[in-house]
């Protein structure tokens, strides 16, 4: 115990024989349980006398306060939080060590000892507080204070806080640490602040509550303003779709106050215990939720400015095929966020990527439907069947395409009603792509009269491919125009030509014209269009028997249409 005391004063008297100013790059000796507890001491110590120096600044205790949490497995500790709970807790062992009654030194494994004995583990008597070889990691073969001793070290602290403290002891000093703005240890700033800001609520002294809810609401009643201004500013812009510019650089703008927020907390107010991991975990979801809505609102603006920029229509394909990629691009990317954060909260990446896959799944099998509609927009943007304005059939159905989806397809009918067909039926289907083709055909049978003489019939079909050749939008390598057949009441002349127009208005106009033509050469020709006709025969029945006289049938042929 004598052993203890002289060096617990040797090192407030500043007479440790090796101090990190004299090897700075030197780490504490951490090789036996006895090395561990003593490195842990004396660093504390020499941050102690450092803090009570008047021409000292507490970031000169920041290298003594990391110092002591190297003796400390911090391994199952969130890496955001890692150096914070680190320091409280070797300042909560420290407060421990200097209440309680140490063995004698001698009693404590060293080196040789461990070596021999083959231990691996070794307790504080008359505590829970371990030392433990680390198995594996970075510190294989180190002796720390355990993972349990660490986590737990705030607890055993309130349970011997209100023994007196022993000799060679460094009173106050997690007291004087949570009162200290930043990371460093001060205890001037804890001797000169008013008594009353030193009271302590939930564990934090008034202060701190004073100025991280200040700085806090501040930060928050900025970011709220800044993003209803951009919102004003986006809406006010007639763009469609709309322009989201103004609002990126207000959730910049709050990703940069919440950093600077966070900082404020971490350096300036210093949280410590259960508040601390409150505040950064709250740090890490903030800050990534405004990431993730910053990369998204970008990946969906992008494919707008590329559509704007070549000039493409915003409906056809190739806008919707890009629409998806950077779609599915922003989904990959907030997949990242959210395993990245994970791990920063201290969550294991492979149980989030599990849990991703299951919900994946889940959310697939509830909403298998709708997926797949999203699958059969995928393939027609691929495989390109039909695109917007084309005229196709679809089963019983036919219109315009007015606009491809992600969920269905809607129709324009030639009714004026809109029909919306889910995707994964119509990648399913027949589709019958009217507007995809070259040439349309028109098909039709001029019926004329049987006392047609044959030079005129001969006159009337060469006239008619003479319409068809100078006719300017005609295929002209390939039609017919033939004497068919001898039909019931007329000769059948059949008119088989292509039009090569871009839809079907202009179809209309031209079959029109060459059908108007046509007509205009049977009346100079003198071809007249022959109707349906039928021959009535009337037989007279005789009045009598006696009747000798048979006058004969009467035959008249009676003209009708239909």
């Amino acid at each position: 115990m004598v052993a203890w005391l002289l060096s617990g004063a040797a090192a407030v008297a500043g007479t440790v024989e090796s101090t990190p100013a004299q090897h700075p790059l030197r780490p504490p000796d951490v090789s036996s349980p006895r090395a561990t507890l003593d490195s842990l001491r004396r660093n504390l110590n020499q941050a102690y006398r450092l803090a009570d120096s008047s021409d000292s600044h507490t970031k000169d205790t920041v290298v003594l306060l990391r110092r002591a949490l190297r003796t400390l497995n911090l391994s199952e500790e969130p890496e955001s939080i890692r150096d914070s709970i680190g320091i409280e807790a070797a300042l909560h062992l420290k407060e421990i060590i200097d209440r309680i009654e140490l063995p004698p030194l001698e009693q404590i494994p060293d080196k040789a000892e461990v070596n021999s004995r083959a231990l691996t583990k070794w307790r504080l008597p008359n505590t829970e507080i371990v030392i433990a070889r680390v198995e594996d990691g970075a510190h294989t073969g180190e002796w720390l204070f355990s993972p349990a001793t660490v986590d737990n070290a705030a607890d055993f602290y309130e349970r011997i806080a209100h023994l007196p403290y022993r000799p060679g002891a460094t009173p106050r000093i997690y007291a004087a640490y949570s009162m200290t703005p930043g990371p460093g240890l001060s205890l001037s700033w804890s001797q000169n602040v008013p008594r009353w800001l030193g009271w302590e609520l939930f564990g934090q002294t008034l202060w701190q509550w004073f100025g991280g809810l200040l700085v806090g609401a501040l930060a928050v009643g900025l970011i709220l303003v800044l993003y209803r201004a951009a919102r004003h500013a986006d809406k006010s812009r007639a763009t469609t779709p709309p322009s989201r510019r103004a609002t990126i650089l207000a959730l910049l703008f709050a990703i940069a106050v919440a950093a600077g927020v966070e900082y404020f907390f971490d350096q300036i107010v210093n949280f410590t215990g259960g508040v601390l991991i409150f505040t950064k975990d709250a740090f890490i979801v903030v800050l990534d939720v405004l990431i993730g809505w910053v990369t998204v609102l970008v990946l969906t603006q992008i494919p707008e400015l590329i559509v704007r920029s070549r000039r493409l229509r915003p409906r056809g394909i190739d806008s919707q095929l890009l629409r998806l990629g950077f779609k599915l691009l922003a989904f990959v990317a907030l997949a990242g966020l959210v395993i990245e954060g994970a791990d920063r909260l201290g969550l294991p990446a492979y149980s989030v990527i599990t849990g991703l896959g299951v919900g994946g799944l889940a959310v697939a099998l509830a909403a298998r439907e709708t997926l797949a509609n999203v699958l059969g927009s995928l393939a027609i943007m691929l495989d390109r069947p039909f695109r917007t304005g084309d005229w196709i059939k679809i089963g019983g159905d036919e219109g315009t395409v007015e606009d491809i989806g992600f969920r269905s397809t809607r129709i324009r009918t030639f009714y004026d009603s809109l029909l919306s067909i889910p995707n994964a039926t119509t990648v399913n289907a027949v589709v019958d792509n009217m507007g995809q083709r070259t040439y349309r055909r028109v098909y039709t049978r001029l019926n004329i009269r049987y006392d047609t003489k044959p030079a005129q019939i001969e006159a009337f079909i060469e006239g008619i491919k003479g319409i068809i050749r100078e006719h300017p939008t005609t295929r002209k390598d390939y039609f017919h125009v033939v004497l068919h057949d001898l039909g019931s009441h007329s000769l059948e002349i059949m008119v088989y030509f292509f039009l090569q127009v871009p839809d079907w208005s202009k179809e209309l106009v031209d079959r029109q014209q060459v059908l108007g033509d046509i007509l205009h050469l049977a009346d100079s020709l003198g071809v007249q269009f022959a109707f349906p006709t039928q021959t009535i025969e009337l037989d007279r029945w005789p009045a009598s028997s006696a009747t000798t006289n048979q006058e004969p049938a009467i035959s008249m042929p009676l003209q009708s249409s239909e």
